[in-house]
């Protein structure tokens, strides 16, 4: 069960998943999906996102038939508990090599746009320290900084998105609907994995204080992303073109360093914008190392968390510098999560939820024959 001073609000979980899911993935998105559906991967995003929607109501609804127990504990109700361990060791692992991938892409960034002399472990290091500084803080804290990062990212971006409106050359988004419906299907996996971090309900939502159409709202987390990722997409497109776009490494990126503001009082636009998406990253990446520390923590019965913040830190930088390069990085997650992934964040859940399902229908048939 979950202490009463670890707790975070109906909203604060809609932050949290709004700020994970976003995280680095949205740097390549656009041009992933240029390369191969060209204007029509606002339908992947789209079909993506639906299919997220029902894993996410799925999730939510599971986890209240236990409250106050995270997937760790009530898989030990759902299934035998040594396979309950397995599952929650995969989902360790699972934790930590997303945190891995996520620091590394995050150093070659700033390495790239802000710190070109600082060696890639240097940025590593220093990233993951901080973040084990706020994990060690619990939910509640990271449930807060969600809560305020968010809006600090978004408003700059609308203002700057409104900024680089004259820029754009929407025929670039044209034509639309000449891609087959086989293409489309081939790229529901990318979009679909872009949303990764819908899973942090399984474990967050036992922290919910009193919630209230959670179903409804953790839905709607995955509404805002989707907007989001459709407005990144539709204005890169926009902005730079198909044929731009697919050379590009994070066109996302891209975009808002090329906006121009004459005559505003800040000069240098492109570092104020890296330092939001630096802000953006830590709020994405604290959830999902807590989800590490969180699971370890489960998994041994233990009372405090934070005697596993440190331990599991070692094994994400190393592992965050097994690839050579960056397309080593990207292929390596590429491969990660279509095979891995795929176990944890959609079998798992429906598995626990058509068991959990059976064992309430047969205990109300108990319950009405007796």
């Amino acid at each position: 069960m979950i202490g009463g001073n670890d707790k975070i609000s109906n909203s604060q979980i809609v932050f949290i998943l709004i700020t994970t899911i976003v995280g680095v993935g949205i740097l390549s998105l656009p041009s992933a999906l240029v390369e191969r559906v060209g204007s029509d991967g606002w339908i992947s995003i789209i079909i993506g996102s639906i299919l997220v929607s029902i894993l996410v109501a799925i999730a939510t609804i599971l986890t209240s038939y236990y409250p106050g127990k995270t997937v760790i504990e009530f898989g030990r109700e759902i299934v035998s508990t040594p396979v309950s361990d397995i599952i929650s060791f995969l989902f360790i692992v699972y934790f930590v090599v997303i945190s891995a991938f996520t620091v590394r892409i995050f150093a070659e960034v700033v390495k790239m746009f802000l710190l070109d002399k600082t060696p890639t472990e240097v940025i590593i290091m220093t990233m993951l320290f901080t973040v084990a500084y706020i994990v060690r803080g619990g939910i509640e804290g990271i449930g807060r900084m969600a809560e305020i990062i968010l809006p600090v990212v978004i408003l700059p971006l609308l203002l700057l998105f409104i900024a680089i409106i004259p820029d754009l050359d929407f025929t670039n988004l044209l034509p639309v609907f000449r891609t087959s419906f086989t293409d489309i299907v081939k790229t529901i996996p990318l979009t679909f994995f872009s949303f990764m971090g819908y899973e942090l309900i399984l474990f967050f939502m036992a922290y919910v204080d009193k919630p209230k159409n959670s179903t409804a709202k953790n839905i709607a987390a995955i509404v805002i992303v989707t907007l989001i990722y459709l407005i990144f997409f539709t204005v890169t497109l926009a902005r730079f073109g198909q044929n731009e776009v697919r050379d590009l490494l994070w066109p996302s990126l891209s975009l808002v360093r090329s906006v121009d503001l004459p005559g505003f009082f800040i000069e240098n636009v492109e570092a104020v914008v890296m330092g939001l998406w630096v802000l953006n990253v830590f709020a994405s990446l604290s959830p999902v190392y807590y989800g590490a520390v969180l699971t370890l923590t489960k998994l041994l019965r233990a009372n405090e968390h934070k005697y596993f913040v440190l331990p599991l830190l070692p094994f994400i930088y190393i592992l965050s510098l097994v690839p050579d390069n960056l397309a080593s990085v990207y292929t390596m997650m590429d491969m990660f999560i279509y095979y891995y992934t795929t176990i944890i964040l959609i079998g798992v859940p429906i598995l626990y939820f058509i068991i959990s399902l059976f064992k309430k229908a047969n205990k109300k048939g108990v319950g009405s024959n007796g």
